[in-house]
């Protein structure tokens, strides 16, 4: 039995901000702080984010809400977030962000080594080798240990290493090839200390250092669970971990994923092994929030998606244009930097209004074909949504009337941080397995449902937009 007033310190370290809060084991925050994100510059100092998360944690220790017993200390945050080190744990060089393609370069010599065709997927430039293998060109020496940013921070507060085995997926070789990490390392001249043991998220790595600074003195001896980055955390907090549920983190762009009990084979997506029977399919879009807040800057003297959204229900929605929405080209399913955006079938009595809407429509039209390409989505399952995207009731019924399907908006308010604690309450063995703590969270709560009228406009309409995508993909 936990103490009423007992809580996880859970923190999630975004691009644009870093968050934390007290989190209770039921997923209900309380004292949300955040703090602007150093992830924001151009060279990012490991030290400097330290610094950053020291501050905010040091806040929440001071806040009139922080409990008597704190549980647990729970990191999550933004992947593919490279920190190179010496046997000390000092970083080498400057954090190397999700958007660095400087790994390009030795995705060929990276994908030989684990004997694949370079253009699979998930084998490019961001791949982590990749990266591991460019660090020694560019700096002529290799690290102790490549890992994640997140994974440095649970360094710098317990001293111990660990790479949670969810992004150690990415780079374990396939089962059926034959071949173990070390012996793709080898071949690539590096030992197979440079990446730490892998761990499950939900293993608690050990004790917060009795050397920790000052501040954050109330932390020594709390335990510090391993964890995993956000998409992982957030789905968790949803409570969408399950065989055959389906995830859509709505931001400036959108995540989508299923699970399913083995590996799958999708074009464009990657599978990873979520937890030790299920994996997960999917990816992140180009488009989404950030869509719709372009549209608000062009035509509406804004930059809030929702005016786009409130443009859009004034149009009554009859015979629309098509509209292709790759302002930035489009990441899964199509992997494509060029394809672009464009309203077609465009007449002169078309109003403002309705090409807001189109675009609304191309959106979940785009989206609902990912989940198509997934095979994800049936009547019977529930889309688990959480991101600001749950913050438009517009932006959520046009999804379940796309998609056929009940939208269930996360319950926490902050899915990545009630994750985070939900993580390490697991660990705890607060609860035995993640189905339970999930039914801890998923009692009740909204359900948008679809518009039977509205889900049969847009199987009339998803024939025509598909046909279009797919005249430009052929052009590019």
């Amino acid at each position: 039995m936990v103490a009423d007033d007992s809580a996880v310190l859970a923190l999630d370290l975004g691009s644009t901000w870093l968050k934390a809060g007290w989190v209770r084991p039921d997923g209900e925050i309380e004292a949300l702080e955040r703090a602007a994100s150093p992830l924001r510059s151009d060279a990012i100092n490991a030290e400097d984010v330290w610094r950053a998360v020291e501050g905010l944690l040091a806040r929440l220790c001071r806040s009139p809400q922080a409990p008597r017993n704190i549980l647990a200390l729970a990191l999550t945050g933004v992947t593919r977030s490279h920190v190179f080190v010496d046997p000390a744990g000092a970083p080498l060089a400057p954090v190397m962000l999700w958007s660095d393609p400087s790994g390009e370069e030795q995705s060929g010599a990276v994908a030989q080594a684990y004997g694949i065709d370079r253009e699979t997927a998930g084998h490019g430039a961001f791949h982590p080798l990749a990266r591991l293998l460019q660090f020694t060109h560019e700096h002529g020496g290799r690290p102790h240990a490549m890992v994640e940013l997140k994974d440095w921070l649970n360094f710098r507060l317990t001293g111990l290493w660990a790479t949670d085995t969810v992004a150690y997926s990415r780079i374990r070789p396939a089962q059926d090839s034959g071949l173990r990490l070390e012996d793709v390392l080898a071949r690539l001249g590096f030992t197979a200390s440079v990446v730490p043991a892998p761990a499950l998220p939900t293993h608690i790595l050990g004790p917060v250092q009795p050397s920790i600074p000052q501040a954050l003195r109330a932390l020594a001896g709390t335990p510090v669970v391993v964890g995993s980055f956000d998409t992982w955390a957030s789905s968790l907090g949803m409570g969408a971990i399950a065989d055959g549920n389906v995830y859509d983190i709505s931001g400036t762009t959108q995540v989508l994923g299923t699970f399913s009990r083995m590996p799958r084979t999708v074009a464009g997506m990657v599978s990873i092994a979520w937890t030790p029977d299920l994996w997960q399919t999917g990816g992140p879009c180009q488009t989404g929030l950030g869509t719709l807040a372009w549209f608000a800057r062009a035509f509406l003297d804004s930059d809030n998606p929702a005016d786009t959204l409130a443009a859009a229900a004034e149009s009554d929605g009859v015979d629309l244009p098509i509209c292709l929405p790759y302002l930035s080209g489009e990441r899964m399913p199509w992997w494509s930097s060029t394809l672009s955006a464009s309203f077609q079938q465009v007449r002169d009595r078309h109003r403002r209004c309705d090409f807001a809407l189109a675009l609304v429509e191309g959106l979940v039209l785009a989206h609902r074909l990912a989940l198509d390409a997934m095979d994800a989505r049936r009547p019977d399952a529930f889309l688990y949504m959480d991101g600001g995207g749950t913050l438009h009731d517009a932006w959520m019924q046009a999804r379940a009337d796309a998609f056929g399907m009940r939208v269930r908006p996360s319950a926490s308010g902050d899915s990545p941080l009630a994750g985070a604690a939900l993580t390490a309450c697991i660990g705890l063995g607060l609860y035995r397995d993640i189905a339970q703590a999930q039914a801890a969270i998923n009692a009740g709560g909204r359900v948008v449902e679809p518009d039977p009228a509205r889900a049969a406009y847009y199987d009339s309409r998803v024939e025509e937009f598909s046909t279009r995508l797919s005249r430009d993909l052929t052009l590019l």
